[in-house]
């Protein structure tokens, strides 16, 4: 495990939030990488279980660790195992639980914004 408690240099989205980030790339011009990042936050915001079975298969975009995260790494990890220590997720549970994060987050992200104009106003509600 490594030392901020996530434990993967690629992850593997599946190919229905692929198909969706490049539906929400054509609509806003975010590359998927930054939509990954907003999604994760939105997705912890739902305060609940994302579901593993939902959430498993990997046949999408691939995404290295860096290029998801970028400089915010930090930040965004502490988010997530914040959330894991919440709701008591044993430490080798909680990449199942990043990646169906991303997943879930991916299909709420594309599902609320439309546009630019409206991820304006889902920052401001948050």
């Amino acid at each position: 495990m490594e030392l901020n408690g996530l434990d993967f240099k690629r992850i593997k989205l599946s190919q229905d939030s692929t198909k969706k980030l490049q539906l929400f790339k054509s609509r806003t011009g975010l590359t998927p990488n930054i939509a990954c990042r907003l999604a994760l936050g939105i997705s912890i915001a739902e305060n609940n279980m994302p579901s593993l079975e939902l959430f498993t298969e990997e046949s999408g975009q691939e995404i290295n660790r860096y290029t998801l995260f970028g400089e915010h790494e930090l930040v965004l990890t502490s988010l997530f195992l914040q959330w894991c220590h919440a709701k008591n997720i044993k430490d080798k549970d909680r990449d199942e639980y990043f990646l169906a994060h991303i997943n879930r987050g991916v299909e709420l992200l594309v599902n609320r914004v439309r546009g630019l104009e409206n991820l304006a106003q889902l920052i401001k509600a948050n």
